[in-house]
């Protein structure tokens, strides 16, 4: 039998007797050839998709598969190009097809030599399909499905290139069309989606607090990123993706809006700002410095219902709880009295989550019934997933917030409208 390739690449037919020392050259990786049985199988129903290339002396330079799967099945001759006659996208395709077998690149890199290899034979061939592309590459054809698809999600969201492993670029690709279609769905909504999204300004907190008229809050609460590198921490931990930054860096920028959250407050309010432990005591001197009157003693989030985490077991205990500190601006009073500053709420539970660092409303709802009553003006500075939004419309309060990301604002507007009394007529 002889091959029947279906591409034009200005191939010469090759007696394989000539080729017979390329297989019998004494290499190891001879004997560790995988895919044979798939490709004679190919070669059986569609013929030679992809010459073999060879030196002018026919000493081989890509294409051993083809060639041991031809020979077992019995061939006389091989469509194979000499390596002098390939062109640049011919070359570009066999640097790729050596990189989708390679096995110390990453999975990225694979991925994308993988969708892009297949993109070149389609311009080579317009009939060319994945289920060909697959049996080229030794691999199925939802590998490369897969590949087409992450690579052009990694196009438009780079940061899924950081994912450890394909199943986590998988389920952050998920995620992330998940978030891009709510950002379309809040898009086209109708006049009630359009009301929330008028109080949840998309931008830089740090840039938008500028330009927010003083005096406008009687409380801001609000739960930033913890400047502890979280983001780099959780990676390949979590099952959905999250984008903010939250480095040291970062965090020092966002609190240089101490002075203007100050500002913004109603002179007889509050702040409640949620943190990591590990800042108590410089941001007490900031928001100090800033003019309020902070509180020794925190505000505790007990949350070891369902998990609690530590990354030396063998050293520490597990961490069970969240802080805040309460912050106080001229002199407000508490409308409910004498209740403790630990408060027991189970958190979201991981399948419930919508983004990877998300608060329970009913959390947010505690203490904006502690700090106000219904009618004053709650903000939130840091919305994420839009739980102290959505806790102040529950109790109607006026509410205003602010997101850097459009994928985490489209999920706040669902949020708080969903917690958004209907009015009975």
């Amino acid at each position: 039998m002889t091959a029947r390739p279906l591409t034009d690449f200005g191939t010469v037919a090759v007696d394989l007797i000539k080729t017979t020392r390329i297989l019998s050259d004494g290499r190891k990786r001879l004997r560790e050839i995988k895919g044979v049985s798939d490709l004679k199988t190919s070669l059986e129903l569609y013929g030679q998709l992809q010459p073999i290339i060879i030196e002018r002396d026919y000493e081989l330079v890509d294409g051993l598969r083809r060639l041991t799967a031809a020979r077992e099945l019995g061939w006389t001759c091989i469509d194979a190009i000499f390596r002098d006659q390939m062109d640049e996208l011919l070359a570009r395709t066999l640097e790729l097809e050596a990189n989708v077998q390679r096995q110390d690149m990453g999975w990225a890199e694979r991925t994308f030599a993988l969708a892009e290899l297949h993109r070149i034979k389609q311009r080579l061939n317009p009939a060319w399909s994945q289920a060909t592309t697959a049996q080229l590459a030794g691999t199925h054809q939802a590998r490369v499905a897969e590949a087409v698809m992450i690579s052009k999600m990694m196009e438009l969201f780079p940061e899924i290139g950081e994912a450890k492993s394909l199943h986590q670029a998988l389920s952050w690709s998920k995620a992330k069309a998940g978030l891009a279609l709510r950002v379309n769905e809040v898009r086209d909504a109708g006049p009630d989606t359009t009301a929330v999204a008028d109080r949840i300004i998309l931008g830089d907190s740090v840039e938008i607090i500028k330009q927010i008229p003083d005096e406008s809050f009687n409380l801001v609460l609000t739960d930033p990123p913890f400047g502890i590198d979280y983001d780099t921490r959780q990676t390949g931990s979590e099952t959905t993706l999250t984008t903010y930054e939250d480095s040291q860096e970062k965090y020092i920028r966002l609190l240089s809006m101490a002075p203007h959250l100050y500002r913004v407050i109603k002179p007889d309010g509050w702040l409640t700002w949620f943190l990591g432990v590990s800042w108590y005591e410089e941001v007490k001197l900031v928001f100090r410095a800033a003019g309020f009157i902070v509180c020794e003693i925190p505000v505790i989030w007990k949350r070891d219902q369902l998990r609690v985490f530590t990354t030396r077991p063998d050293r520490y205990y597990a961490n069970g709880y969240d802080m805040a500190l309460h912050c106080i601006k001229g002199d407000p009073q508490m409308v409910q009295r004498g209740k403790s500053n630990i408060l027991d709420f189970p958190p979201v539970s991981v399948g419930d989550r919508e983004l990877a660092v998300e608060r329970p409303v009913e959390l947010y709802q505690e203490i904006i019934r502690r700090l106000t009553v219904a009618g004053e003006s709650v903000a939130d500075f840091f919305v994420g997933s839009g739980a102290v939004l959505a806790a102040a419309a529950s109790l109607k309060r006026n509410y205003f917030g602010v997101e850097l990301s459009p994928e985490r604002r489209a999920v706040a507007i669902q949020k708080t409208l969903a917690y958004t009394p209907t009015e009975v007529p």
